[in-house]
């Protein structure tokens, strides 16, 4: 299958067979995760992979009753690590260096490369964060629907609660919700605006 028929053939999936998903799909999706670029190569996303029937139902209950997160066979919590923010900067400044993205005096705008950055700054960091993880989630989507599998993007949540749930720490943020399993309908593509709607302006 490829990438456009992929694409074209996600839809998001509400209504799941019980049919188990093998361990060996669920390691096809994660890798497509690996795979996906960020921002640095920081790659900060982070999956707790939950089968278990009683933990899956208090997620749902924790957003909002969404009795698909608890019938689909397993339910990937995507989080992003802030972590992967505070250290490392010298490495990843140079792997741009070694690509020729920078040039070697990149290393002048970072004062501080070597020095960690303190956890209360590493707020500032979620927006970027959450962003990247969520091209690693769309990796695991179309890889879904590539082996026959369907996921459905889940952020109406109360993701604090989950994170309580799931007894994570304040360094994972919860980005998405992503149930996976066979699915048991066959939705048409929703209604898209046209590429003119989508081009705000063409500059030559």
């Amino acid at each position: 299958m490829d990438v456009k028929t992929a694409m074209l053939e996600r839809h998001s999936i509400r209504k799941y067979k019980s049919d188990p998903v093998s361990d060996d799909l669920l390691q096809e999706l994660l890798e497509a995760a690996r795979l996906a670029p960020s921002g640095t190569n920081h790659q900060p996303w982070r999956f707790i992979v939950v089968k278990n029937q009683g933990v899956k139902e208090k997620i749902q209950a924790a957003a909002f009753n969404q009795k698909f997160l608890s019938e689909a066979p397993v339910l990937l919590v995507c989080c992003a690590d802030l972590l992967t923010y505070a250290t490392n900067t010298r490495k990843r400044i140079q792997e741009l260096i070694d690509s020729g993205v920078f040039g070697p005096e990149a290393f002048n705008s970072y004062p501080d490369v070597d020095k960690p950055i303190e956890p209360s700054a590493l707020k500032a960091f979620i927006p970027h964060a959450m962003l990247n993880v969520a091209i690693a989630v769309e990796h695991i989507a179309l890889r879904a629907v590539s082996l026959g599998l369907g996921t459905c993007w889940v952020q109406a949540m109360k993701a604090k609660q989950i994170a309580q749930i799931l007894e994570l720490p304040e360094n994972l943020v919860i980005t998405a919700l992503l149930p996976v399993g066979y699915p048991n309908q066959s939705p048409t593509l929703r209604p898209r605006v046209g590429i003119q709607d989508i081009v705000y302006k063409v500059v030559e």
